[in-house]
């Protein structure tokens, strides 16, 4: 089966479930159903590698239905500039793809969860999940890893650059399936996710590289052209890792609220929620815009403290630089320093952050630059995370204080001697 056909299919597959389950609430004579997704940033490397993943699987196991969801809300994909981009070089419009807001808001309990490039879902998803495929370090401490089933699968492997890396590796794996629009796919994104195998982002290992490799010789076969110089191999690669950052950095049709949007996680606890946002801008430049403070509130709502992340790419050279923003939206805010202090301290790897050379005064918040720019998302993440859990387990501590041991005094004590 082609791979747009698998695409048109997967709709039609989740639309018979919801009418068979709204007909008569039972869950016999179905296939058994698989959900294939990705994570919440919804960036290249998990739209694909769920769309990609989802179509192994559903080729090699026929008697059991899979399919690829990605993990924003419809309305939002337009903001998914490069998803969009290199989804569409591929004739794959949106009409032909399952976003978070068509499934319902309870599955039953014996459908089946796959997790890609992430490993952290929501409580009433985690029962479900039955594998998870991620390149991010695991995070064992996030309450969420105690709801799992034991039977879960979990291959979290994060020396790898990109989960599409994963992902071809299975694809690769056997002779079937094939499809020129998955190799493509799937070679794209690890070039992207690699920054082009930059030296100086260090963020591929061998793995990476003889996936994209040996993706190039599947996308040759068949064509007339061949590549023999390696020369013409990094200027391919060269041109298409410009391409896909030209179309992420592409804001021209977004507002300043919608580029926060863009590729944003939420961090949540039991009575807490805090955004991050990742920008295809360094944080300073983005704070100098119009109305930029009002584009923060509007997406940060009623949240204590937003994190931003920012990098930029430089065209022709690939160079990357990295800042990080923490921005108080109530202050004071003594969260932020908490965060700040944690980041510091990081060493897992150590970010190696320092104040802007120009300081600002910008909501109070505090910006500095990341000159380890090999240092990403992924490795951030997992340190609010644990400042934020700790955090609100101080706080609960705090209001349910043993009070037995407070005293209370009418009159003021005598100290003194009488």
């Amino acid at each position: 089966m082609c791979f747009l056909r698998f695409l048109m299919q997967a709709r039609s597959t989740l639309g018979r479930y919801l009418q068979a389950e709204k007909a008569t609430g039972s869950e016999t004579n179905l296939r058994k159903l698989h959900i294939v997704l990705g994570n919440e940033s919804c960036d290249l490397d998990s739209a694909v590698s769920a769309l990609t993943l989802a179509f192994i699987y559903a080729q090699r196991q026929q008697e059991h239905d899979f399919l690829p969801v990605l993990n924003i809300p419809r309305i939002d994909y337009p903001l998914k500039t490069e998803v969009r981009h290199m989804l569409n070089k591929c004739e794959i419009d949106a009409q032909l793809l399952l976003f978070r807001d068509d499934l319902p808001e309870q599955l039953r309990s014996d459908i089946s969860v796959i997790l890609v490039d992430h490993h952290v879902s929501s409580t009433s998803l985690a029962p479900l999940v039955s594998e998870i495929l991620d390149h991010r370090p695991l995070d064992k401490q996030h309450p969420v890893l105690q709801l799992l089933p034991t039977h879960c699968v979990r291959h979290i492997e994060p020396e790898v650059g990109s989960c599409a890396t994963l992902v071809a590796e299975r694809y690769l794996a056997e002779e079937q399936p094939r499809s020129s629009c998955v190799s493509r796919l799937l070679h794209a994104t690890i070039v992207l996710d690699t920054i082009n195998f930059s030296p100086a982002a260090r963020r591929f290992c061998a793995r990476d590289l003889a996936m994209v490799e040996l993706l190039e010789q599947q996308q040759q076969q068949g064509t007339e052209t061949t590549v023999d110089e390696d020369e013409d191999v990094q200027l391919q690669r060269l041109q298409l890792f410009e391409e896909l950052v030209a179309a992420r950095a592409d804001i021209s049709q977004l507002s300043l609220a919608e580029v926060l949007r863009k590729d944003a996680k939420q961090l949540r606890t039991q009575r807490n929620n805090l955004p991050l946002a990742g920008l295809p801008m360094l944080v300073r430049d983005f704070i100098e815009l119009p109305d930029a403070e009002l584009a923060i509130r509007q997406f940060a709502g009623d949240s204590q403290l937003l994190i931003i992340l920012g990098m930029f790419v430089a065209p022709g050279t690939g160079q990357v630089q990295r800042d990080v923003a923490l921005i108080p939206l109530s202050p004071p805010c003594p969260l932020l320093e908490r965060v700040r202090r944690a980041l510091l301290d990081c060493q897992t790897p150590a970010l190696q952050l320092q104040p802007h050379a120009a300081d600002s005064n910008f909501m109070g918040g505090c910006f500095m630059r990341q000159l380890n720019v090999q240092a990403t998302r992924k490795h951030i993440l997992p340190v609010v995370q644990r400042v934020l859990t700790e955090w609100e387990a101080a706080e609960e501590a705090t209001q349910h204080c043993d009070c037995d041991d407070v005293y209370f005094f009418k009159e003021k004590p005598k100290l003194g001697l009488s």
